[in-house]
């Protein structure tokens, strides 16, 4: 921090309480201080910050690596790049190491869970998605302080950080309703209750209570059926269509192949990536890589406190997403 404070001009006072973002030091300050700090490499040590604040309360704690629980068993390819991106990003900003921990078939749960942990100097765990939704997950919580992305496990009740699905669909049909559509529909996978719960919620609530929207059931399908998909088209006859571009394009398709005689709805999708240019629907824009980084700094305040353990109150933290206009066709 003194090399820094040199570099910057600053005494390494301000250094320190540019570093923590603290308000008593003027915004131009922080960012000239920050960006000279980067410049030079500097990574705050986490072993150090944990001894300052383990001298505050009296208890020891060390934390240089977190552990970062995936279900990886499924064979599938992995879908959470982004998040990936923004937690090992942020952690190494943080001076952190991230140490993936499967559970796969040879997962490892309970007490052994705890020994490996322990050789691997892990105090800490983001609990990653998992490919099947898991009511309980066995981990032995109270050594551990613990954030989780999503709802994949239901049980226990941890830290979370999510997209914020329930506003992104009301942001959504607040664009749907301002482009003059009124008959409206949704598509979405029943199973996959994690976020469709949110996005079903909003979407109903806001047909229940806005006079400008007609009430056109949704369309709610364990898998895509084009049959059940093509009755629901000719009955309610959308002017816009609302789904995850894995039903969109099916959907799109199907009106090439023989809906003849039904005006063609317009589409919007509900999960596209940042940056991602392949889909050229217009909608909502999920930055899970923000996800990511707040599931670091989250856990990181975790252990600076030394919060070990399931929460009192578990709290749940609502990453906003983004509008993005597309080509709609």
């Amino acid at each position: 921090m003194l090399q820094v404070a040199r570099a910057a001009g600053v005494h390494q006072s301000t250094v320190s309480l540019a570093l923590r973002g603290s308000s008593r030091i003027s915004a131009a300050t922080t960012e000239k201080v920050c960006r000279t700090a980067q410049k030079m490499g500097y990574r705050p040590n986490p072993l150090v910050s944990a001894l300052v604040a383990s001298r505050k309360r009296r208890a020891p704690v060390a934390r240089a690596t977190m552990g970062y629980v995936i279900g990886d068993d499924s064979g599938q390819p992995w879908p959470y790049k982004q998040l990936d991106e923004g937690i090992y990003q942020r952690a190494a900003e943080l001076g952190y190491r991230i140490d993936r921990l499967p559970l796969g078939r040879d997962a490892i749960y309970g007490d052994r869970f705890a020994q490996v942990a322990q050789t691997r100097d892990i105090h800490g765990l983001i609990i990653a998605p998992l490919f099947r939704k898991q009511i309980t997950l066995a981990l032995p919580w109270e050594r551990f302080a613990a954030v989780a992305y999503g709802y994949f496990v239901e049980q226990p009740s941890i830290h979370r950080v999510t997209p914020d699905f329930f506003r992104s669909m009301i942001d959504l049909l607040a664009h749907v309703r301002q482009a003059g559509w009124s008959r409206v529909g949704l598509i979405l996978n029943t199973n996959k209750r994690s976020k469709d719960h949110l996005w079903l919620a909003a979407f109903l609530a806001e047909q229940r209570i806005s006079a400008k929207f007609g009430r056109i059931p949704p369309l709610l399908l364990p898998v895509w059926s084009a049959s059940q998909a093509d009755a629901w088209f000719r009955r309610h006859r959308p002017e816009a269509v609302i789904s995850l571009y894995s039903l969109l394009r099916p959907a799109e398709d199907l009106f090439k192949v023989g809906m003849t005689g039904i005006p063609l709805p317009r589409w919007y999708c509900l999960d596209i990536a940042p940056g991602d240019r392949s889909v050229n629907y217009p909608g909502v824009v999920i930055n899970r890589a923000e996800c990511g980084r707040a599931c670091v700094d989250i856990l990181a305040d975790l252990l600076n406190r030394n919060q070990i353990g399931i929460p009192a109150r578990a709290h749940h933290t609502f990453i906003e997403t983004e509008w993005r206009d597309g080509s709609e066709t």
